[in-house]
């Protein structure tokens, strides 16, 4: 993996207050305007870093990326090429490897931070909170709708990911140990799990502050043909999350056995007599 600093980061210079992650794949299309939401945060951006993670993009990607940050007021800047690995996790995990802020965040290139996001975020972690998510709107094809999110609970997470694919979090949740895992498509819900297992305390912000961008290519879309198995994979990493008749659902699914329902998309069984109910079946 060779990095570009674009910006020199010495050691002992100040650590920024935010580092962004941006992992791309053939999203240059997109670049500008997500950058320039982070522009227009209203927040002195030399307090945020942006580092820019490459999977190997043949659409010049590499080079608007050199181009926009060169021109960026930002506390740090930094490209990393990659050879392709086709999942978004370890693209991730190698920004969050070399990013030195005290708090970070992934964002998508092909989506966009609305104005107030890192604000209302950094209030929220600055109240005691380890992870700041908010509602967001989606952008799909036939326009824009609004979802509205609710406030964090253990069991509503192990159920369905009530959590947006961007949230702002504590340095040290990645320091403990979380990592983006590539055995399962649901990469963001598991990397969730897994920051409620450190217990971490999750604060949620009643403002749509992101914009989603759904299209054909999104690899959330074209991942749900492997739904099923990649809820039990996520089950079977976190098992401390789950109740035993939860994993013992993960397993039969994994095990390929007859009569046991894989649910509706992105959902696990999560009471009793419901996953008793399905492995019945």
């Amino acid at each position: 993996m060779h990095s570009e600093n674009i910006l020199a980061t010495a050691a002992d210079a100040p650590r920024p207050q935010v580092s962004i992650v941006i992992p791309n794949h053939n999203y240059g299309r997109f670049l500008r305007a997500c950058l320039q939401s982070v522009l227009d945060q209203g927040l002195n951006t030399r307090r945020i870093e942006v580092v820019f993670v490459d999977d190997a993009s043949t659409d010049g990607s590499l080079d608007l990326a050199r181009e926009l940050l060169a021109d960026m007021p930002l506390a740090g800047r930094r490209i990393l090429p990659l050879p392709r690995t086709g999942r978004p996790g370890p693209v991730r995990n190698a920004g969050l490897a070399v990013a030195r802020g005290q708090y970070l965040l992934t964002l998508d290139p092909d989506d966009a931070l609305l104005p107030g996001f890192l604000p209302r975020s950094l209030e929220a972690l600055a109240s005691g909170a380890d992870v700041a998510y908010t509602d967001y709107l989606i952008e799909e094809r036939d326009g824009v709708r609004e979802v509205r999110l609710g406030a964090y609970h253990k069991l509503l997470l192990a159920n369905q990911n009530i959590l947006p694919p961007t949230a702002l979090f504590k340095r040290k949740l990645w320091d403990s140990g979380a990592r983006f895992r590539s055995d399962t498509t649901y990469e963001d819900w598991d990397f969730w799990i897994q920051l409620a297992l450190q217990r971490a305390r999750f604060q949620h912000v009643g403002e749509p502050l992101y914009l989603y961008r759904m299209h054909g290519a999104n690899y959330s879309y074209t991942a749900r043909k492997a739904d099923a198995e990649s809820k039990a994979r996520l089950v079977k990493d976190n098992a401390a999350f789950f109740p035993s008749w939860t994993l013992a659902w993960a397993e039969s699914v994994l095990q390929g056995e007859e009569g046991v329902n894989p649910m509706e998309r992105g959902i696990i069984p999560i009471l009793p007599e419901h996953a008793a109910r399905q492995l019945a079946l």
